[in-house]
């Protein structure tokens, strides 16, 4: 079995990359890059292009929409000034057209890169919970340094919702925070790792309790109270 894969969706204008670094890791990266004005190719490794580091939970909501069983999937990846909006979802109610969106890059993938894409995901997702999950104490404890000294991240599944028959997830995949903001709201519901927060202008949404650096008491749900808060959370939500 390999230790490595790449595989690169070449397209008239835009191209997909699929890059796992090595089984023993966690996560993937996933690439787009255009065809230049004078016909050659954007280079990832000279800083082009768009490149978003994938956790093996993104993987399964991606395959997910791959086997059809989710219309589509949107995720958030947010670190320090870095913030990146990424969409996998179907072009139409026909399901044959799969559109992949990093930031302003945008890759269209139909039959058979669309199955070979299924192929390769389901095979890495595979590997990586065989290794990336399992091994010595010696070689997890090297790997998780490795990877800590790139960055800290964690998952975040916002909210699910139907449509046509089909689910449509949203995540958020956030980095170590760098700024923070007040802000006034009431509690309306709680959930193991978030809240759903209610402000004065009567917006709600979401907020993981990781993202929260302030006291709070569920109990008292009629009543504002002030948060300290990451602030990409509430620029995400354009608030």
């Amino acid at each position: 079995m390999a230790d490595f894969h790449t595989k690169t969706f070449y397209g008239q204008e835009s191209s997909l990359i699929i890059t796992s670094p090595a089984k023993m890791v966690p996560y993937i990266f996933l690439s787009c890059i255009k065809r230049k004005d004078n016909g050659t190719w954007e280079h990832t490794t000279e800083g082009e292009g768009k490149t978003v580091k994938m956790s093996i939970e993104e993987i399964v909501c991606i395959l997910e929409v791959l086997h059809r069983r989710s219309a589509n999937w949107r995720g958030y990846h947010v670190f320090k000034d870095r913030k990146t909006e990424i969409y996998v979802g179907w072009e139409d109610e026909t399901r044959q057209l799969l559109q992949v969106k990093l930031g302003d890059y945008i890759k269209k993938v139909r039959f058979p890169n669309l199955n070979f894409l299924t192929l390769l995901l389901e095979h890495i997702l595979k590997e990586k919970i065989e290794f990336a999950t399992s091994g010595t104490f010696e070689s997890k404890t090297k790997e998780k340094i490795e990877i800590d000294e790139e960055a800290e991240y964690g998952v975040f599944a916002e909210h699910i919702t139907a449509r046509d028959g089909l689910h449509i997830v949203e995540t958020t995949e956030y980095g170590v925070s760098v700024d923070t903001i007040d802000i006034k709201a009431k509690i309306k519901v709680e959930s193991p790792k978030a809240l759903l927060i209610t402000l004065d202008t009567e917006e709600e949404f979401w907020i993981p309790k990781s993202c929260i650096h302030s006291d709070f008491d569920v109990s008292k749900k009629s009543k504002p109270q002030k948060f300290i808060v990451d602030k990409w959370i509430i620029e995400k939500h354009q608030i």
